[in-house]
């Protein structure tokens, strides 16, 4: 799929006009706010490489992956369906926990996840190199600018002109379990660069690691990938994230279901 070019009016907020080459976004944060820092959020484009990519996915196969199984226990539905979905899109879970990441990127078809970038708050993960080493590494992470969202979205919409799939999270922090607090930087991606969003709901992560605390308990979740959708003609930003929540509100409904299920699997 060919991204249209509406996201040119985007990219050029991250401060480039190179047409050919994905420039290493590059950019100061806002002072304002109690999460305020002062160093630069960079992007070590090189993480994004071929050889980089081999080793991540080693790491995350034989480490990350393995390891978030043991302690979620997902059940995943309709990752199998992705492999008929036009690609780049945008991924938008829900977000409740830290391990919600691994868990969505772990569900994906190997074909989605080996071209999937992940939109990490600069504010966290970039505060320092050997962070955002870290992070880059294991994640595929690039830096999201909270505080200055259209800059995050420049970057994210040079990612899908270049074929990448952008996973962002709607609410944009971790919200506790509660389905609210969408905001319309998703909608305004997708409507600016004519890509699809694909609805995801993580289910019971909240319990497993809750916001501002470390892991508590094992137990079960649930990955659940929705159809995708496609931005209507004269549909507005705002239109288009009420229709990706409703979306992955209909997701949450069959969570509880399937973890009741996997519970009672678990007693027989």
């Amino acid at each position: 799929m060919r991204v249209a070019g509406g996201g040119r009016g985007l990219e050029r907020l991250a401060g480039t006009q190179r047409r050919h080459a994905r420039p290493k976004p590059r950019w100061r944060a806002s002072a304002e706010g109690a999460d305020a820092w002062s160093r630069e959020a960079d992007d070590e484009a090189w993480l994004h490489g071929r050889v980089p990519s081999l080793a991540r996915e080693a790491l995350q196969q034989t480490l990350l992956f393995p390891l978030v199984r043991t302690i979620a226990r997902p059940a995943i539905m309709g990752a199998d369906d992705l492999l008929h979905v036009p690609q780049p899109a945008v991924l938008a879970p829900n977000h409740s926990s830290d391990i919600d990441t691994p868990l969505v990127l772990s569900a994906l078809p190997r074909s989605w996840r080996a071209k999937t970038v992940v939109g990490a708050a600069a504010d966290r993960f970039y505060r320092t190199r050997k962070i955002a080493l870290a992070t880059e590494l294991w994640i595929n992470t690039f830096p999201f600018d909270r505080s200055g969202e259209l800059r995050g979205l420049a970057a994210a919409s040079i990612f899908l002109r270049d074929g990448y799939n952008v996973l962002l999270y709607p609410q944009g922090t971790r919200s506790r379990g509660q389905l609210n607090g969408f905001r319309t930087g998703v909608g305004r991606l997708c409507v600016a660069t004519q890509v699809p969003l694909i609805p995801i709901h993580v289910g019971g992560t909240s319990l497993l690691m809750p916001k501002g605390r470390g892991l508590e308990r094992r137990g079960h979740t649930t990955v659940q990938f929705g159809c995708p959708l496609f931005p209507g003609e004269d549909e507005t930003p705002a239109e288009f994230t009420r229709r990706a929540s409703e979306a992955i509100a209909e997701l949450s409904a069959n969570s509880v279901r399937l973890r009741r299920v996997q519970s009672a699997l678990q007693n027989v």
